[in-house]
Order: C-alpha cells, then sequence, then structure tokens
C-alpha cells in the first residue's frame, strides 16, 4: 500500500514497532547470518548449523527480514537483496557498524531514557548508563572498536565529498581537529600534495593513526579541543560541534579564533538541518540530545554560534554526500 493510504491504525503500529527493525537488523549481522549469505544463497538449515541458532526461530526472523525487504527467497533458499547487501561488512556503503551501533543495549537504553531528556533538558545516555558515552566507550572496547569502524565510514565518505567541495590549493598547511585515526586528513593530504598537516586529538584516539607514511608531511599533536587548538592556515572539525551544546561549542570556537589570521579558514563538515527538515536531521538532532547534550543547527544556528566566537559563517557549501561544508573566516 501506499504510505498515505496505511489506515492510521496500521500506520501508528508501524510507527510503534520500529524497535522490532532495528532488533531484526542487529540480530541478522551480529550472529553471522548476513555474512554466510554474501556469496551465494543458503538453505535454512544450512544457515542455522553454520550460524549456531535455532533453525524455526531462524525462519521466522528470515520472514520478518523478508518483509523488511532486506531478504529473499525463492522456496529454497535464501539471499540477500540489494538492501540487505548493504548489512554486510566491508562492502561500499556499508551499514553493519551502523546497526551493531544502532541495536546495542546502550544504544537502546539511551533512546529509551528519552523521556529524561525530554523533561529534565539533561542527557539520558549519562543518566541511565552512570558515564558519558565516550567514558562508555573508552570503558567498554568492544563498543569502541564498533564506533570507531561507524566512523570510518562516516568520515570516509566526508572526505571524498569534502575533496571535491573545497579548493586547498591557495593554502599550505592543515589541521584537522578532533581527527581520530586522521583518515579525513590523510584523504586531504593526498589530494593536495603541497599541503603539511596536524593531526590533533586526545592520545587514545591518535594512537593507532592511519598516516603511517606520510613521515615529513604531518605532524601528530595531543590534546583537547577544551584547552587549545594548533595553528594552521585550515582547520577542518569533522562531527565535533554536533557532540556538545553551544557553551561547550564556544570554548572550542573561541579557540579557533585565538589562532586564526585574516587568511584563515576553519571547515566545519557537519549536517545543516534544513526547512523542511529531512528525516535524517531530525532523527540525529534527537539523538545527539540523547547521547551527549549535543544537537544538530540550522544555518542561523551556526551563524549565531560563530558571531558568539568573533567568527563569520561565510557560506555552506553542499557536497555529494548528507554532510555540509560551512566555512568560517574571521571579520
Amino acid at each position: 500500500m501506499e504510505p498515505q493510504r496505511i489506515p492510521p491504525e496500521m500506520r501508528i503500529w508501524q510507527l510503534g514497532l520500529g524497535f522490532s527493525n532495528t532488533a531484526v537488523l542487529y540480530a541478522l549481522v551480529k550472529t553471522g547470518v548476513t555474512e554466510q549469505m554474501r556469496d551465494h544463497p543458503q538453505p535454512l538449515l544450512a544457515l542455522a548449523q553454520s550460524c549456531g541458532l535455532n533453525p524455526d526461530t531462524l525462519f521466522r526472523v528470515l520472514r520478518f527480514a523478508g518483509v523488511l525487504g532486506v531478504v529473499g527467497y525463492d522456496g529454497s533458499q535464501y539471499s540477500l537483496t540489494d538492501t540487505g547487501r548493504l548489512l554486510l561488512k566491508g562492502v561500499p556503503g556499508s551499514m553493519a557498524a551502523g546497526i551493531l551501533l544502532f541495536g546495542s543495549d546502550a544504544w537502546l537504553r539511551a533512546w529509551q531514557n528519552l523521556d529524561y531528556s525530554l523533561t529534565t533538558g539533561g542527557i539520558a545516555f549519562d543518566q541511565v548508563m552512570g558515564e558519558s558515552f565516550f567514558a562508555y566507550l573508552d570503558n567498554h572496547q568492544e563498543m569502541n572498536a564498533v564506533f570507531n569502524q561507524w566512523m570510518t565510514f562516516s568520515t570516509t565518505l566526508a572526505a571524498q565529498a569534502l575533496a571535491s567541495a573545497f579548493d586547498f590549493t591557495p593554502y599550505k598547511s592543515v589541521c584537522d581537529i578532533g581527527g581520530g585515526q586522521g583518515i579525513l586528513l590523510k584523504h586531504v593530504l593526498t589530494a593536495n600534495p603541497h599541503l603539511r598537516g596536524i593531526l590533533y586529538d586526545l592520545e587514545p584516539a591518535v594512537k593507532d593513526h592511519s598516516l603511517a607514511g606520510m613521515d615529513g608531511r604531518v605532524e601528530i599533536q595531543t590534546g583537547s579541543f577544551f584547552d587549545r587548538v594548533p595553528i594552521a592556515d585550515v582547520l577542518m572539525m569533522k562531527s565535533v560541534l554536533h557532540d556538545w551544546d553551544d557553551e561547550k561549542c564556544k570554548v572550542i570556537l573561541d579557540h579557533c579564533r585565538e589562532v586564526m589570521q585574516p587568511s584563515s579558514r576553519l571547515l566545519i563538515i557537519d549536517r545543516v538541518i534544513a526547512s523542511p527538515t529531512d528525516p535524517m536531521g531530525a532523527f540525529f538532532d534527537v539523538h545527539m540530545q540523547v547521547m551527549s547534550g549535543g544537537r544538530e543547527r540550522t544555518e542561523e544556528n551556526f551563524t549565531q554560534l560563530l558571531q558568539g566566537s568573533g567568527l563569520k559563517l561565510d557560506r555552506v557549501i553542499p557536497t555529494q554526500s548528507f554532510w555540509r561544508l560551512i566555512l568560517v573566516a574571521t571579520p
């Protein structure tokens, strides 16, 4: 049925039971069922045996996955649809790491605590888990590994989009602030051989960086963007400001302003909420409140935020992705 023709009673059921979609996708990825169907279709019993699963329950879960459109069945064997292949690890556009995050216990418990954020304006994750999201990652390395895989996927998309959206030719140096493993910086330096780079983040974040082989062009600096940022012609921040409320963002932006010259540029790579709001923008805005107290912002929000630190939003540049490049200069 077309969405607009679904009776309201059925539509509210679909919305209210959305958690079951997440649970089914998570279980198929977590147990390895999707990987078993990577190369060719598989019969039910072979899937159950190879993954150590109960055949009857697997049959019912695969039937549900068929309704979701991620698994096909030809009467004897199961296979992944084109959509379902995005659940495989390592394929272009893979959502495997994302699904393992979305279906994790900590992630779901935080979202189930949304009413706490709604009532108090506080951070749902901190209240229900007893520590901040980033502290939790430090203390739970299995989830930290999945989160890093998701960030690698996300950052690779951003790097490709950035490479075609911004001209680094006039500049000599670039600093990736909060750059983690340096994936974004590596793409930028590879595409711009004249640039020298600085990777700046906390020591645990940069210790396994991806910049080996770029000796002489890259400097690794450790520290917190709440304390300082290094000097460079171009400062980059991807998915940093959306983690924090306006007060904490001002601290970060103040440090950026301190080291910027009239010729310097700050590149903020983030989502920009449009009007009308797109589904992903609306989701991530609430999600950031739930997980860290952050938020997604409109262009007007960014303008006001930057003005508070003596900076000027030059323009918002669309990219070939859901990311936007917010070009920032000194007044």
